[in-house]
């Protein structure tokens, strides 16, 4: 049986996308190889002939994901429109929405535990790509160069630190929010003085 060219790209298209939402709603150890390809709708086979093991999938999912869109969106072309789209990224990040909706949010919530425990490639695609989401914060913030580094690490370390401890408290809680609202204060106050918390939807 002859099977289109591109067959084997529009698997793995398909085990990407089906498998960052179940390796995000699941995690690592909660779905196996089978689950995955058929959340794709593909065989085991095709997952195999894509990715050798399932950590292989979890690093390309990592270099595909962790991000994005806000690492390779090119409609901010100045600065003051990248800033603007920063404050867009954390509204929609820290917040209820996305804490209660893991399968269509943020990999770095969901999966850095897994990257943990996982092995040094899958690490180092991780590594990479939160260095390149750092770099791209700390050029849009003002001051020395190490000064906007490590304000940048705060800002990642308080999206994904507010996400985390959110869906860790029950969802009827009216503590659910609180480090959600604290987190988006915070970050606020490490972006400039010229951005007020209201402007990140603070009460």
């Amino acid at each position: 049986m002859r099977y289109p060219p591109d067959q084997k790209e529009r698997a793995r298209e398909a085990l990407l996308r089906a498998g960052t939402r179940s390796l995000k709603t699941s995690g690592f150890n909660g779905i196996g190889v089978d689950g995955l390809a058929a959340a794709a709708g593909v065989t085991s086979g095709a997952f195999y002939s894509n990715f050798p093991n399932k950590e292989a999938m979890l690093e390309a999912v990592i270099d595909a994901a962790l991000g994005e869109p806000f690492l390779t969106d090119t409609d901010s072309s100045t600065r003051a429109e990248g800033r603007a789209r920063l404050i867009s990224l954390l509204k929609d990040y820290i917040s209820a929405d996305h804490s209660l909706d893991p399968a269509e949010g943020c990999v770095m919530p969901a999966l850095s535990a897994d990257v943990s425990r996982a092995q040094s490639q899958v690490k180092d695609a991780y590594q990479r790509k939160m260095t390149a989401l750092v770099d791209r914060i700390a050029g849009l913030l003002d001051g020395d160069d190490s000064d906007r580094q490590r304000r940048a690490w705060s800002i990642v370390v308080l999206m994904v630190g507010a996400v985390v401890i959110s869906r860790g408290i029950p969802e009827d809680s009216e503590s659910r929010t609180a480090p959600l609202d604290s987190a988006l204060n915070t970050a606020a106050t490490l972006i400039g003085p010229d951005v007020d918390a209201h402007d990140l939807g603070c009460s």
